[in-house]
């Protein structure tokens, strides 16, 4: 179940999500020295609208939508929520650095794009020069492979490949391993395309591949839009 909530007035139509950082102490420096002002945030949202109806709204199973990178804290990001009888959106936003994330209740709803599967071709050759290293690669025999890695790729079920970690600078990205079957694949392409002792070095590479998150792995592409 989604973590991800928030507290809604209906009557004010204002949004408060809630943390664990709400009660998190507020440092002031006075004349005295640094002073934690003690703060509890839902509370006090929960005091500023005791006569109001409230409800509590949670994100659905569809991802989010971002304006950009997740580290950067400009971006707005759009979850799809439910009150448990209808679903609306909530969009973060901030005008400055300065001030903190707000919330919106926007219209609209959140589709999800099929997962696809990319491939980035120079980390490929890359990956086969490590494993090569010190040795080089005729680039014949690099695009060959990295051709056959596009083959094995394309038979992949995105729905059963095991994320390594999601991409910081774009969202709509994450990374993901091989399975056991692709790995053999591309073993036996390696023994086909390259001489022995190289192919060999290739293979072991590939077999380290639970043990190297960074080594032969795969882009998985999730796209979200509003509608």
């Amino acid at each position: 179940m989604s973590t991800v909530q928030f507290v809604h007035c209906r009557d004010c139509a204002e949004l408060f999500r809630p943390s664990p950082l709400d009660r998190a102490p507020e440092f002031r420096l006075t004349e005295d020295g640094v002073v934690a002002e003690v703060r509890d945030d839902c509370m006090a949202f929960l005091t500023r609208h005791a006569r109001h109806v409230l409800e509590t709204l949670r994100a659905t199973g569809t991802p989010p939508a971002y304006t950009g990178p997740v580290s950067d804290p400009m971006t707005s990001t759009t979850w799809e929520v439910s009150n448990g009888d209808q679903s609306c959106l909530v969009q973060s936003w901030r005008t400055s650095l300065s001030e903190p994330l707000r919330y919106r209740i926007v219209p609209g709803r959140l589709i999800a794009d099929p997962v696809s599967v990319e491939i980035a071709s120079d980390e490929i050759r890359a990956d086969v020069d490590r494993a090569l290293y010190p040795g080089t690669a005729p680039d014949r025999k690099l695009d060959a492979f990295v051709a056959r890695f596009k083959a094995v790729a394309w038979d992949l079920d995105p729905a059963t490949l095991e994320i390594v970690y999601d991409l910081s600078g774009d969202p709509t990205l994450s990374v993901a391993k091989l399975p056991a079957w692709a790995r053999e694949r591309l073993a036996a392409s390696a023994r086909e395309i390259f001489d022995r002792a190289d192919a060999g070095r290739i293979v072991a590479r590939l077999s380290d591949t639970l043990g190297d998150p960074e080594a032969f792995t795969v882009l998985l592409r999730q796209g979200v839009r509003v509608e």
